[in-house]
């Protein structure tokens, strides 16, 4: 969907920041985020995320281009477009003398709600993000896991439309981890979502779209699915067992062939990857019946090419390798 279409979340044309007239931040992002949408922002450090959603809050002026929240322009005085979003910052910090119920009242109070009107919400969220028994308890003593927790309630204090957390399971233990994602799971099923995360295994499991930023630019922007479809899908790993021996003998003899690009053996285990153009169902019977003639078993067969992980990696890699190779060609060229 193009980034000027009616009722999308957010959207931005060639949106822009330079900080100090010398570093750029971001370099002329253009997206647009339907409803319903749990993106998952991507990027090594230093790639522009955070910049990106400094600009969507309207914590930043940028200096070209434009960005909309709910069809509005967002900008440092849009405190109306704000009020309907639910931020969490990568580390977030509460003051220490607090404990959770009077924070957030203390932010109940500052969204304008009334008495009345808090005292449920309060109870609500609590028990939501499982700090009852700590609810009395001064915030200088929670764990990492606890404050997540808390600011999990904080960024849905005023019910927004939209949510977008910064890093959420940062700092987490194993639990508390996978306690976060179940909470954005339920989350997702009714408010629409944009997660900043190095965590590609979070992104995976909780995410139906990503944007994959890098040094300011916005290298990829769709569904996870299409992500995953983008790298090369003839890379296989195989599990073998038999003979050391005669399973040597199979990976040199699978090496002949010339629709194998490469093929390495470690711990009985087989990485090998196809030409692009081979056709992956010829190949794999040929090496099947090598496997048969020389006594090795299959344990299991499966594609390194679906994983987020690897998809992200040979973009970023792809992408790096575009931006080197333009160094050295002609301006006209590299234009």
């Amino acid at each position: 969907m193009p980034a000027d279409a009616p009722g999308l979340v957010v959207e931005s044309s060639h949106l822009t920041k330079i900080y100090q007239d010398r570093q750029i931040a971001l370099n002329d992002v253009t997206l647009g985020i339907e409803p319903g949408s749990v993106l998952g922002l991507l990027g090594p450090n230093g790639a522009g995320k955070t910049t990106f959603l400094r600009l969507v809050l309207g914590l930043h002026r940028p200096t070209a281009g434009w960005c909309k929240v709910f069809g509005k322009p967002m900008h440092p005085n849009a405190a109306d477009l704000r009020r309907r979003i639910g931020f969490i910052p990568t580390n977030p910090q509460f003051p220490k003398g607090m404990t959770p119920i009077e924070y957030l009242d203390y932010m109940g109070r500052l969204f304008g709600m009334t008495r009345e009107a808090r005292k449920p919400k309060l109870a609500k969220l609590i028990r939501a993000v499982d700090l009852l028994p700590q609810s009395g308890q001064p915030i200088s003593n929670f764990t990492p896991g606890m404050t997540a927790r808390l600011a999990v309630a904080a960024s849905l204090i005023n019910e927004p439309d939209l949510l977008i957390w910064d890093e959420p399971t940062h700092g987490l233990d194993v639990e508390a981890r996978r306690g976060m994602l179940e909470l954005i799971k339920t989350l997702a099923a009714e408010k629409s979502m944009i997660l900043s995360s190095h965590n590609l295994g979070d992104i995976d499991e909780v995410c139906n779209h990503a944007a994959v930023m890098n040094k300011g630019h916005l290298i990829f922007h769709g569904s996870l699915s299409e992500l995953k479809g983008r790298i090369r899908k003839n890379h296989y790993e195989l599990d073998l067992d038999g003979d050391q021996k005669a399973i040597a003998k199979t990976v040199q003899q699978i090496k002949t062939l010339k629709e194998v690009l490469s093929a390495s053996l470690r711990h009985r285990r087989l990485d090998m990857k196809l030409a692009d153009d081979a056709a992956n169902t010829g190949v794999l019977a040929m090496i099947l019946q090598t496997l048969y003639d020389n006594k090795v078993s299959l344990i299991s067969i499966r594609t390194l090419g679906m994983q987020t992980e690897s998809a992200y990696m040979d973009l970023v890699e792809k992408e790096d390798h575009r931006g080197f190779a333009r160094l050295y060609l002609p301006l006209s060229e590299a234009a």
